[in-house]
Parts: C-alpha cells; structure tokens; sequence
C-alpha cells in the first residue's frame, strides 16, 4: 500500500521541477508623470515633484488582505527604514507613496490606513494609474528611479513593477543599487558598508507576531467536551511559521446496552488528550513556496473513542473477574506530517497548492470473542496501529474583486481500506461593502458503501469596520462510516446533522474576539443487529456549541 503514495508523490515532484519557471530580470522603461489628489486633503501630488528621488508606489484597497501585510511593511521597511538613515546606500531620498483604488467607504480605508501606519497616501479611485502600468491585481508594487531627473528636465524610469509582494529584502536590494550616477549621491564609507552587508540590510525588517487562544464547548444531556489551543504565529516577508499546543476533554456518562453486555455498569467518563502542532511557509521566489506541517497527539482522538474503550474495559477487564488474557489497556497516541509546495501562477489572483503526508496512529482497539483453530477461546484484538497516507490538492482564485474561490481535492489511504476521495469547494462573495456570502459544499467516498456530503453558508454583515455580526447554517448527511475489521462494528451508522449559528466578531486596535454559538442536532439511523452494543453512544442528541478566540497581534 505504501508503494502507491510514494509513486504518486515522485510524479508530483517531477512534475513541479518541470514547469518550475525561469524568472527574467526587470527591463527599465520611462515613467510617465501623473497628478492624484492626497488623501483627505486633495492637495495635488505629482511624479515630477520627486525629482532626483526615489518613488515607491504601493497600489492598495482596505478589502484586499495581503494589502494590508504589504502596506505596514513597506510603511516601516522602506519608508521609515531609509527616513532614519537620511537616504539610500547612496544619499538618495527613498518615499512610499500608498495609492488607494477603492473610492467607496472612506471610514474603512481610513481604518485600514491606520492598522497599516502608512503615512503619504493618494488615491486613483477609478484605478487609471493602476491600469496604466497594465495591472488590475493588488497589492501592485512600482519602483520608479527619479535619480537623473531636475526640475527643468524630468527623467523618471521603471525599474520594478510586480504584482503581490516579494519583501522589503527584495526591494531595498534595488533601491540601494539606485543613483551610483547621480550628482546628489555621497556614499560614504559607512554607507557604502551598509549597501554590501545582507545582515544590516536585514536589520530592522518587520515582523508579524500573533498569539492566540481559541476553546471550544460541546456539550449534551450526558456529556461535555472542551477542545482548547494556545498559538504562536510569526510572519515575515519569505517565511510563516505557526506553533502550538492543545487540550482537549472528554467527560460523559457510560451506559451499557442492558440485554448484551449482562455485567456491565453505569459510569462517568473522564479522559484528555494532549497535542503539538507545527507548521511553516516559506517562499522559495515569486511563484513557489514549500509548505510543511508535523504534529503529535497522546490520549483519545474523539470522546467515541473514550465511550468504545471503555465498553471493552469492562467486558475483558471487569473489576470482578479476572482479566480476560489477550486484553491491554489502551494508548492511543499519534504523529504526522506533511510537505508540500504552493504555486502562483497569476500574481495575487491564482494559487494552486499539492501536498503529500503520512500519519501513524496507534489506536484504541477493538475486540470480539472467538475460538483458535483448536476450538479453544480466543480474544481476537482488531487493528491496532493505523498508517495513512494522504495526497491533497487545492487551488484558489480571486475571479472578481468581489468573489474568491477555493477548491480541495484530497485522497487518502488507510490501513486495510480502500481509497476514500474527498471534494470541499468554497466561496467569498462581496454582496456589496458591508454585507458577506460565504458557502461551501463538498463530498466523500470510500468503497465498498461510503458517502457523505454536506452544504453550508453564512452572511455576515459589517456594523463598523471593528465589529461584524453574522449567521451560520450547516448540513451533513452520510451512510456510516468504515473503520475497523471486527464481525461486530463499532463504526458509526448512518448520521444526519444540522447547525444553526450566530457569530460574533471584533477588533480594538491589536486584540480581535470572535464568538460563535449554535444548536446542532445529530440523528443516528441504528441498522438492528449490528453494532447494537453502542446503541447508548449512537444515540440521537441535542447539542451546543460554543466557541471563542482571542488574538493578540504584536
């Protein structure tokens, strides 16, 4: 089994060495001048104005996400970064101009402006200059070298121009090669140090911290669980990574099915499990970027797998017999990882992403009475250890400026089952500047008989831009899961759920909350006969849910 996953993760690698791009360098072109009115005052900002300087034009929107990354580092790496040192490697001024494109909404473009720190801002409402440089995608960024340019005689050139954002190293790398010609330039010693010194150069670059906490309650009229995780994300311009810790419990009430497990007893349940997760981005150039993940677990995966160990416990470990013999205590206990690349093939518009990862779980397992080939009894001990090998794929596009898609592709091999196919398709759409559509669907099978879709969506609406309210709805419908090897199952039967939910979000400067609530019902179709030991477990229920995240971003 394992041969087949590792051959298609061979293609996988050939086949993005094959269409890895060759990237040419910037051609240099004239500038041509231009006349935008600066933001709130309207006072008239031109390119000639910035003769014998250095102009960095970031075209921006405050609905546009990785705008706002690219904005408050360009903010403090470009524009306060050579303010502080009077200039680039050779003296010249260095000015950040952030050009707004979006005309409607000042008040969000003014909260965008200052969750970003941009300080010189005009606006191109209609986008004419954006299109000029032949670009409709954002965040689009522009170099234009002023160097050789006076007032009589205006001489601006082009010397970058990109869709999405590379990192201020990249930019500061040509911005310091900028005006070696120029009359104004003074490289000093130190200065000339400085442009040649890829630490220095890194000194001071920016980056993103955000810790959070998020926890979750569900609970029923016998149970109640809490899943809680505390993160720490850091981002820079070539490299996320996000680390973390969670804890969850398990608390319910155990009940036998009286007419087959004759001694067993009621009895409150109470376990946990501890995990670890670990993962990184990290761009390898304009278009590609590897991605990876690895974590671990040790306790129960899920709270049916507390209730299914413990029916076990107390038929072959009842506290007033003896140990059946061939009976062990559980571990459950788990790791996996992942590694995997992400493709650009249309600057800020289309990613396409394909990774490849294994997971070994050693698991609760089952057990059924039997005979050897004597005829003797014999505890036949089902599955013990699980691998599974997965092979995703995903791609995601912003087709308008108001709708994103994303669709996921995954295909997994499990222990002793056959291939299990999933879709998931997602998409944002802009009803209009406060109101959100978000839906999603998607499907799953697995032979010899499994099948399970679910559909959902939520509108949420935008009261200021710090506080957003919306409704959530979800259905999911499948035939009964597949999951271990014993004549008697302990495999889920077929399940119909729904929820129903408010959310909450908002934000004061660094700290955002979001708060979520929600009723989910979840009925069991028991097929009689089989599997009636976990009738009590499959039983139909009422749940709540709750959950709430705190973020700090520093």
């Amino acid at each position: 089994m394992a041969r087949f996953p590792s051959f298609l993760a061979l293609v996988l690698l050939c086949a993005l060495v094959w269409t890895y791009p060759v990237h040419s360098a910037p051609v240099a072109e004239p500038a041509s001048d231009f006349n935008l009115p600066r933001w709130k005052t309207g006072e008239s900002v031109k390119l000639s104005d910035f003769a014998g300087q250095i102009v960095v034009l970031d075209f921006f929107a405050f609905w546009c996400v990785p705008c706002e990354r690219a904005s408050r580092e360009l903010e403090s790496g470009l524009q306060k970064y050579y303010a502080s040192r009077r200039g680039n490697a050779y003296g010249i001024p260095v000015h950040v101009l952030s050009v707004n494109i979006e005309q409607d909404l000042p008040e969000q473009t003014a909260a965008y402006l200052r969750r970003t720190g941009a300080s010189f801002v005009v606006n191109d409402e209609e986008a004419r200059l954006l299109e000029m440089f032949g670009s409709s995608g954002i965040p689009y960024l522009v170099i234009i070298d002023g160097t050789g340019s006076t007032a009589n005689k205006p001489e601006f050139t082009i010397v970058y121009r990109h869709a999405g954002f590379e990192g201020v190293d990249r930019l500061r790398a040509i911005i310091d090669s900028l005006g070696s010609g120029s009359p104004a330039a003074q490289l000093s010693p130190e200065r000339a140090a400085r442009s040649t010194d890829r630490f220095a150069a890194n000194a001071g670059m920016p980056a993103t911290r955000k810790l959070e906490l998020d926890t979750e309650f569900a609970w029923a009229s016998d149970m109640f669980l809490t899943d809680s995780r505390l993160s720490y994300r850091e981002e820079r311009p070539r490299l996320e990574w996000n680390a973390g810790v969670a804890y969850a419990s398990y608390a319910e009430e155990y009940r036998p099915f009286r007419s087959l497990d004759f001694f067993g007893f009621n009895e409150d349940l109470f376990e946990d499990r501890l995990s670890l997760q670990a993962d990184g981005r990290l761009k390898l150039d304009e278009s590609w970027t590897l991605v990876a993940a690895a974590g671990g677990y040790k306790g129960y995966p899920n709270y049916r797998r507390v209730w299914i160990a413990n029916r076990y416990r107390q038929k072959y470990d009842h506290p007033d017999f003896p140990r059946v013999p061939g009976y062990e205590e559980p571990n459950p206990q788990g790791a996996k990882g992942s590694l995997g690349m992400r493709w650009e093939y249309l600057p800020t518009q289309g990613f396409a992403e394909a990774t490849f990862g294994y997971a070994r779980d050693q698991t609760a397992p089952g057990y059924e009475d039997g005979t050897d080939s004597d005829g003797n009894y014999k505890l036949i001990q089902g599955r013990e250890r699980l691998d599974t090998w997965r092979l995703g794929f995903s791609s995601e596009n912003v087709l308008t400026r108001r709708l994103r898609t994303l669709q996921e592709f995954g295909f997994a091999w499990v222990s002793d089952r056959d291939l299990r196919f999933s879709y998931r398709g997602s998409a944002n759409i802009a009803l209009s500047e406060r109101w959100i559509l978000r839906g999603e669907g998607g499907v799953a099978k697995e032979a010899p008989q499994f099948d399970a879709w679910f559909v959902g969506g939520s509108l949420e609406y935008e009261i200021t831009p710090a506080v957003q309210v919306g409704l959530t709805g979800r259905y999911y419908e499948d035939t009964g899961e597949i999951e271990n090897s014993l004549p008697i199952t302990s495999a889920a039967p077929p399940l119909r759920s729904w929820e129903a939910g408010l959310r909450l979000r908002a934000a004061w400067g660094r700290v955002a909350l979001q708060i979520y609530v929600a009723p989910l019902q979840a009925d069991y179709d028991m097929r009689r006969g089989i599997g009636e030991e976990f009738t009590y477990l499959y039983s139909d229920r009422a749940w709540g849910l709750a959950r709430g995240a705190l973020v700090l971003t520093f």
